[in-house]
């Protein structure tokens, strides 16, 4: 008996851990291999299916932008859980106020999550097609 509540006080902590690996919630960051790009994601879950966040991203080391407004709750990222640990929504351009779609999936082994931008802005927009990042 004591072996099984053991085994089950483990499985449990466990369970745990690897959901707590898979929080989206925080600041995310990446930079081109040349050092010209960066991106930041802001991330916060606003129920247990959906997060909401904003972004920035710098190209040309700062020539170009598309960074999220600065007024009140206003956010530029919509995400919705398709599967353990991916996120399907749509991302809002700064720069042309129009939309995208995208993916975010963690990637456990990197502790990072990939950003996919499935169907770019309408208009004028500064972001990578493929992005990895980290805490």
């Amino acid at each position: 008996m004591k072996q099984t509540l053991l085994f089950l006080f483990l499985l449990t902590t466990n369970l745990g851990f690897a959901q707590f690996s898979q929080d989206f919630a925080g600041n995310w960051f990446w930079e081109s291999p040349d050092g010209q790009n960066t991106m930041e994601l802001e991330l916060e879950y606003e129920s247990q299916g959906s997060i909401k966040g904003n972004h920035c991203v710098i190209f040309a080391q700062g020539e170009n932008t598309d960074c999220q407004r600065k007024n009140g709750n206003a956010f530029t990222i919509s995400l919705i859980k398709i599967a353990e640990g991916v996120y399907d929504g749509t991302i809002e351009s700064a720069v042309s106020y129009t939309s995208g779609k995208i993916r975010l999936q963690y990637i456990d082994s990197e502790k990072a999550i990939r950003f996919y931008l499935k169907e770019v802005p309408q208009g004028e927009f500064y972001m990578p097609k493929e992005a990895f990042l980290v805490r």
